[in-house]
């Protein structure tokens, strides 16, 4: 099959392969000797700009030895077909461990975020993400969800617009101690803006999503419905999500008004923690 345009099933699959070989003992020049494929076709491959068949994808994955479960993870991939959406499951409300998300945010350009009953996890702090995650397996989660924010720390950042509903800075997670450093990182982080509750919000503003646009491929977007995220590249879905950006930037805030509301919430926090302080003890967080 010939070059095409990249799709998020292609990029996932051809992340998979690339992770797999790199985690190998096989040389990158030996893998292109031994298929008697060209070192373009292979890099394609892991790019996702290029299709091949599930035999080829084996004979690939066979050269490189890997374990059984990679194996089936990518021929799984390798055999999914491609329909503009796809459903990936993952822990209640943690999605930090997928491939696919964390691949799209570390290659997005612009990425738009909104979100209702909770603090992006782009911008969450580590105490607020720990609150919010109870789970055995907490504090594995917690670390992974502030790796995916080391993304705003590479030389060429992607511009965020993140939405929160007013509804998510009531919400009180981990106490007034939690809240208040969550709010000053709001307070002082660019590109946040508050939907007030006072906003009249068309329907389409009832559900949180994501949508990334990217330099070298269409735009993405992404949804979690409880245990499960569905990422769409299907044109019109993402068309449709496109509208809601623009939405979202005539009800929202602006971004000085949305600092004084921080400011606000960061001082109504900070009250209710001083007033948790007995004589001569600890804030409660």
């Amino acid at each position: 099959m010939d070059s095409r345009e990249s799709n998020a099933l292609s990029r996932e699959l051809g992340d998979a392969l690339r992770r797999a070989r790199r985690r190998s003992e096989v040389r990158f020049g030996a893998l292109v000797e031994e298929l008697g494929w060209s070192a373009g076709k292979v890099s394609k491959l892991e790019r996702g700009t290029r299709g091949t068949s599930p035999l080829d994808i084996a004979r690939y994955v066979g050269h490189l030895r890997t374990d059984q479960p990679t194996y089936d993870h990518i021929m799984a991939l390798a055999q999914e077909p491609n329909t503009g959406h796809l459903v990936r499951p993952h822990r209640l409300a943690i999605p930090d461990s997928l491939r696919a998300l964390i691949l799209h945010e570390q290659t997005a350009r612009v990425i738009w975020n909104y979100q209702i009953i909770a603090i992006p996890g782009l911008l969450q702090t580590q105490d607020y993400a720990r609150n919010l995650m109870s789970t055995s397996q907490g504090e594995c989660y917690v670390a992974l969800r502030m790796a995916r924010q080391n993304i705003f720390d590479k030389p060429r950042p992607p511009k965020g617009h993140f939405f929160i509903h007013e509804a998510a800075l009531l919400r009180t997670v981990g106490g007034p101690q939690v809240m208040y450093e969550q709010m000053l990182q709001l307070l002082f982080r660019g590109g946040v803006r508050l939907v007030p509750f006072a906003a009249s919000l068309p329907a389409s503003l009832e559900v949180a999503f994501t949508y990334m646009t990217f330099t070298d491929h269409p735009p993405v977007s992404y949804s979690s419905i409880g245990a499960a995220g569905v990422f769409s590249d299907d044109v019109e879905t993402t068309d449709q999500f496109y509208t809601c950006c623009d939405e979202l930037d005539q009800v929202a805030l602006s971004e000085e008004q949305s600092r004084s509301e921080f400011a606000r919430w960061a001082d109504r926090y900070d009250r209710l923690r001083e007033a948790q302080r007995g004589p001569g003890g600890e804030a409660v967080a």
